[in-house]
């Protein structure tokens, strides 16, 4: 993992920006020929504008310097709270969790299926007293410890059913809690073990079951509070942190995956 000191100027900050967007052909966005650098900017000698480096990219009106960008990249993937690092940027803590958001948005999405042995279990965010309580079901693929996670209505069988199929392989072995709905799960194909949780029966399931308490712990780590309304976001960056590990090894690995010119 990389850190704040790889990073300390805004020269060499840029630098990284214009390695990576300029390992792809840089095309001028208005008439889509080659640029030529200049000290600040890019000319394109067919139409002769000055276009910046920010605007090939999907950051195009991002008015943050090169090196709070990089920053704060690195403080996402580092799992830093937004208040933590809010005085060393200069940013306030409703911008800083608004770009939190935004390196969510840009995350590659995994279309895989799961296959093998899997283990599925619902896990329950929020509080129902405050009325903010999501239903969240996961699996986990043993071999390649992949996962995939979704936000359903309720635990009936038609919504497990609709997360399997959508995500699961139909000869996979499921492994899951004694909850009623999972009874005829055997009937879409699936090889199926129960594991009776109020009997202290866990084994089988400890996998997936990890999952949700590592979430859950980061969670409150990075916000104070396990926040249900952009649950979402937060399920594609858990399930992007297991399955692409790659990507939140430092800020370089992640920018050349997203930062794709026009």
């Amino acid at each position: 993992m990389s850190s704040i000191k790889h990073f300390d100027t805004e020269s060499k900050c840029q630098k990284i920006f214009e390695r990576i967007i300029l390992s792809n052909d840089c095309l001028c966005p208005y008439c889509k020929l080659k640029l030529i650098k200049s000290l600040k900017y890019y000319w394109c000698v067919n139409c002769r504008r000055k276009i910046r480096l920010k605007s090939l990219t999907l950051l195009r009106n991002c008015k943050l310097s090169f090196k709070k960008l990089i920053m704060l990249i690195l403080a996402w993937q580092c799992k830093t709270s937004p208040g933590a690092i809010k005085n060393l940027v200069g940013l306030s803590y409703p911008t800083i969790s608004r770009w939190y958001s935004k390196f969510r948005k840009y995350l590659p999405k995994d279309n895989s299926i799961l296959n093998g042995i899997v283990e599925v279990d619902e896990a329950f965010f929020g509080r129902q007293k405050y009325n903010n309580q999501k239903i969240i079901i996961g699996a986990i693929e043993r071999n390649s410890n992949k996962i995939k996670l979704e936000e359903i209505p309720d635990r009936e069988q038609d919504s497990l059913e609709y997360f399997l199929t959508k995500h699961v392989h139909p000869e996979s072995m499921l492994h899951t809690d004694a909850h009623a709905s999972y009874y005829d799960i055997s009937w879409n194909g699936y090889g199926h073990t129960l594991h009776n949780h109020s009997k202290g029966h866990f084994k089988g399931t400890n996998r997936i079951e990890n999952v949700w308490s590592v979430a859950k712990r980061q969670i409150r780590k990075m916000y104070g509070q396990i926040r249900t309304k952009n649950i979402d976001e937060l399920l594609i960056e858990w399930e992007a942190r297991r399955n692409f590990p790659d990507l939140f090894k430092n800020p370089i690995t992640y920018l050349q995956t997203v930062l794709v010119p026009h």
